[in-house]
């Protein structure tokens, strides 16, 4: 089983079906393996929500981790991701270790209006890096990328004990 399958089986397993979630249609993204990427919708009881899916990869250098957000063009050149026919929600998943991970939920809009989705108006970015709450950076220019990305970020612990209200509030 490719890795974007057995990752979304976990997270669907601990995080969506017990918040009555739904998944469906999913595909992977084949230009993207190594960060298990992919697609899919998701349903609650009001709405469905269409999701890109990405893991992203500790590197042995930096204090974070790094996301890859590119796609092929029309001419086959890799380009960031577009504004227009980017789903509604980015999730970036960050593993601490075995026992504890996390999620990053951004809306479309957010990636936006940080530069990240490419749009009429910005360039757009081919991967960032994101920085979960176990994280300590130490730059400037990191200690502002984490402050707003918090906003959009949960961590699931070995307590079994779910942030359900900013799980559903990120996830509406």
């Amino acid at each position: 089983m490719h890795k974007f399958y057995k990752v979304l089986e976990r997270i669907n397993e601990v995080i969506y079906r017990p918040n009555e979630l739904t998944i469906a249609s999913m595909e992977e993204e084949q230009q993207n393996l190594e960060y298990a990427a992919g697609t899919f919708e998701l349903m609650n009881k009001l709405a469905v929500k269409t999701v890109r899916f990405r893991v992203a990869k500790q590197t042995s250098t930096k204090i974070g981790q790094f996301v890859t957000f590119w796609e092929k063009g029309s001419k086959g050149i890799n380009q960031p991701f577009q504004y227009d026919s980017s789903p509604d929600l980015l999730v970036v998943t960050t593993f601490k270790d075995s026992h504890a991970f996390g999620q990053f939920v951004f809306p479309k809009n957010v990636l936006l209006r940080h530069n990240i989705l490419q749009s009429h108006f910005t360039k757009g970015k081919m991967g960032i890096r994101v920085y979960p709450s176990w994280d300590k950076p130490t730059s400037n220019t990191a200690l502002k990328t984490q402050s707003w990305q918090l906003d959009y970020f949960f961590m699931v612990a070995d307590t079994g004990i779910l942030p359900i209200a900013k799980i559903r509030a990120l996830y509406e």
